[in-house]
């Protein structure tokens, strides 16, 4: 009898634990789906870069840059046309930052480049040995779009104006950020995670299961012990992953800030800020709710103890 009771909170414990590190898994592969399958959370980490001082200062001199090139290989202009140009494009390029035009156009950057990131992944897992690590990269054609509708608005009637076309032909114009590199995070690791991470929804099914049969296969002290084990482990598993994120994420930051300002740096470092805030979540969520488990536990054990204890004193 004592074998048996002995064996059942043994089992009760396995499946406790195994519910833990289920619905952990369950959190991680849904905050992971949401932020590569999903517009929204990159535009909620990457959206408010619109008015941010840094990269309104280094995003005017790429775009200036970026469209004088576009615009001389589209159309041949006189040479004494060009440093005109160049003046007007730097112009037009800072004046796009205080359109109601740029933060529709910074959105669709974010959300071209999520889409561009997506697709190489894609192909990287489907020909992993042809494919080299896979980086975010910032496709600012919308911008520069945007920035020769300005251009093209502010030299009406001017001799430069009359030569440019209505419309320009703006292929996608990319800026590597870099991140994440292979000595962080390998395109084969990281497909590897996000295959796991799509089935997310059966890890949430296994774990409710394991906590339910975990919760019926205990009996009486041993059944509250299983749970309070559970919930330490939560605990230590939350502690766990968040060192890993952080020693992950800083790694990119570290590499995000040898850059300098460049808006390739200014993106990294909110990318990553905003990975630490969404995938700290979830470390959170287990700590808190470990510590909560095992108070909750240990009363459960005090007062279940002080009961057995009453007959006996009376």
């Amino acid at each position: 009898m004592n074998i048996s009771r002995t064996a059942r909170n043994v089992v009760a414990c396995v499946f406790l634990l195994l519910s833990v590190l289920l619905g952990t898994m369950a959190m991680a592969g849904s905050k992971a789906v949401g932020l590569i399958d999903t517009p929204e959370p990159l535009q909620r980490i990457l959206a408010p870069l619109a008015v941010d001082p840094a990269l309104r200062q280094a995003l005017p001199q790429e775009l200036s840059a970026t469209l004088s090139a576009r615009i001389t290989e589209e159309i041949s202009l006189p040479s004494i046309l060009l440093i005109p140009l160049e003046r007007a494009t730097t112009i037009a390029a800072g004046a796009l930052l205080d359109t109601p035009s740029f933060a529709t156009s910074w959105e669709q950057t974010v959300e071209t480049s999520r889409a561009d990131f997506v697709k190489r992944l894609d192909a990287a897992a489907a020909a992993p040995e042809d494919t080299e690590q896979v980086s975010l990269r910032l496709d600012v054609a919308p911008l520069v779009g945007s920035g020769y509708e300005a251009l093209h608005s502010s030299l009406a009637g001017s001799r430069l104006g009359a030569l440019l076309p209505n419309t320009l032909n703006v292929p996608p114009t990319v800026l590597d950020t870099g991140w994440p590199q292979v000595s962080q995070l390998p395109t084969e690791t990281l497909n590897s995670w996000l295959a796991l991470a799509r089935g997310w929804g059966w890890f949430a099914a296994g774990a409710v299961l394991a906590a339910v049969l975990g919760l019926l296969s205990g009996i009486g002290a041993g059944r509250r012990t299983a749970v309070l084990i559970a919930g330490a482990a939560a605990v230590v598993l939350g502690g766990i992953l968040r060192a890993r994120f952080s020693s992950l994420l800083a790694a990119g930051t570290q590499d995000a800030h040898a850059q300098g300002t460049s808006v390739e740096s200014l993106v990294t470092t909110a990318l990553i800020t905003g990975l630490r805030g969404e995938l700290g979540s979830i470390t959170t969520i287990l700590i808190g709710a470990g510590f909560v488990v095992v108070l909750g536990s240990v009363g459960w054990l005090w007062a279940r103890s002080k009961v057995v204890r009453a007959p006996r004193a009376s």
